[in-house]
């Protein structure tokens, strides 16, 4: 008899402890540190997406940059590119490291004059350093929705910056 009660009380601890480690979907996303970033940003940019390589990416950003309230614009090909930093006002321009170099010229006759944001396509240690040493904003893990907010973060401080000390 005391070894039935001692294997159902060993069985019941188990399964007690076993619903204390169990997590719900999405829980792990709300823990202390790991909050999902999606707030209403204060403010809000003008944001030109430039991702040739993967047309995927590019409107995945596009709908994430829009649920954070900033106002994001895809540019498929270089013709749209080129008309949009033409005509549009833009804060920034997110374009694939291989297009960032050539689209430089074009940043910087646009009458906005928007702020160059380099996003490395795969993340390895030698392209981010040679990013970085080529461009003073980059998104050095193309897959992490924070390491955009970061970088429109950053850039519109110095933006702020900029122009304040021009007036």
């Amino acid at each position: 008899m005391r070894r039935i009660v001692f294997a159902i009380v060993i069985v019941a601890a188990i399964f007690l402890i076993s619903i204390a480690l169990a997590s719900a979907c999405g829980d792990k996303a709300l823990r202390i540190g790991r909050g999902i970033r999606f707030q209403r940003t204060t403010h809000p940019a003008a944001v030109l997406i430039y991702i040739p390589s993967n047309a995927t990416r590019a409107s995945q950003l596009q709908s994430m940059l829009k649920k954070v309230g900033h106002k994001p614009y895809a540019a498929p090909g270089v013709d749209s590119l080129s008309e949009a930093l033409k005509s549009g006002q833009y804060d920034l321009v997110f374009a694939d490291l291989t297009a960032a170099a050539s689209l430089q010229t074009n940043i910087k006759t646009s009458p906005s004059k928007p702020v160059l944001v380099a996003v490395v396509s795969e993340g390895r240690k030698a392209e981010v350093t040679t990013a970085q040493r080529q461009y003073q904003y980059v998104v050095k893990n193309p897959h992490s929705a924070d390491q955009y907010l970061d970088a429109i973060d950053e850039a519109m401080r110095s933006r702020v910056h900029l122009l304040a000390k021009k007036t």
